[in-house]
């Protein structure tokens, strides 16, 4: 078993794979391995994923292919179930990877190791390079270009998430603290910064270690097609998803938490249950607030 695995969901790839996969077989860190499940591609992909294998055996150790469309959040869930190793990274179909990727994350979280209790959840993570789908320079820094504040502190994660999942390490504590994701989860890697931040350690590093691949089939992606990041007319909608994330959050660790850190996920869970001007007194009142004037004048405007 190697000490890193890294877990590749795939669908429909095979514009960006074989980039992606030269990324992974030029990583400085020789020990890991790839474990890859394919979510139903019905173009070539598959037979990418093959062709590399036989090149690279002692790499690609496992790749599940059972014709399922499962979606990204439950098939890298599963991915999860599959991995045994010590410490786990999310991969990206269509990004491209730097050398040193691994080695940096892994360094990092292998020193966070040293100093805390092997049962406490640790994730470190990187910044990203955006490009387009040529790999043209969209910014330098995705963190800087979404204005994300990466020290932020665990309530903020409620609201905020700053993980990207295909530039996150994390370790086996991690894993099984938040896999498999329970039912209503939207976003895998959202649900593993949350958690973390709650029972663990989230660790930024300032470095960027990918190239961040936007164009028209990402499954989440940076959101280029709105300059602002959110639309107003997205605000209610992420009010309702921020307030079931909070009511999964609850009937999984409710009991957990302290009372104060209760209430405060409380208010959040029974934020999508109310409407208009009492939605917003519920916002002020539990201070149910995101990073910077704007952003909440908007939230407390459309919501």
């Amino acid at each position: 078993m190697a000490e890193v695995q890294v877990l590749l969901s795939t669908w429909n790839g095979e514009a960006w794979l074989a980039e992606l996969l030269a990324s992974l077989a030029q990583q400085t860190f020789v020990d890991w391995e790839l474990l890859v499940r394919d979510d139903g591609s019905n173009d070539k992909t598959v037979k990418l994923l093959l062709e590399w294998q036989q090149l690279h055996p002692d790499k690609l150790v496992r790749l599940d292919v059972d014709g399922q469309h499962l979606g990204s959040t439950a098939s890298f869930s599963h991915l999860v179930t599959m991995s045994n190793a010590p410490y786990l990274m999310f991969c990206d179909q269509d990004d491209v990877w730097f050398p040193e990727k691994i080695a940096v994350e892994y360094g990092a979280v292998k020193k966070l190791s040293d100093t805390h209790n092997e049962q406490l959840p640790l994730l470190v993570h990187t910044d990203l390079v955006l490009v387009d789908e040529h790999k043209v320079l969209l910014s330098n820094s995705f963190w800087k270009w979404r204005g994300l504040n990466v020290h932020q502190q665990k309530q903020d994660y409620l609201l905020t998430n700053t993980v990207t999942g295909c530039a996150a390490l994390f370790n086996r504590a991690a894993a099984n603290k938040a896999f498999p994701v329970p039912e209503g989860v939207q976003y895998h890697d959202r649900w593993l910064g949350l958690v973390c931040a709650w029972f663990g350690e989230v660790y930024p590093l300032h470095q960027a270690a990918l190239f961040y691949r936007q164009h028209g089939q990402n499954a989440v992606g940076a959101g280029l097609a709105n300059h602002q990041h959110v639309s107003t007319g997205s605000i209610p909608e992420r009010v309702k998803n921020w307030s079931i994330q909070a009511e999964i959050f609850l009937k999984q660790f409710g009991d957990e938490l302290k009372i104060k850190d209760y209430r405060l996920v409380e208010a959040l869970a029974d934020l999508r249950h109310l409407r208009g001007w009492e939605r917003r007194k519920h916002i002020v009142r539990h201070q149910l607030f995101k990073r910077g004037v704007v952003a909440n004048l908007a939230l407390l405007w459309f919501a």
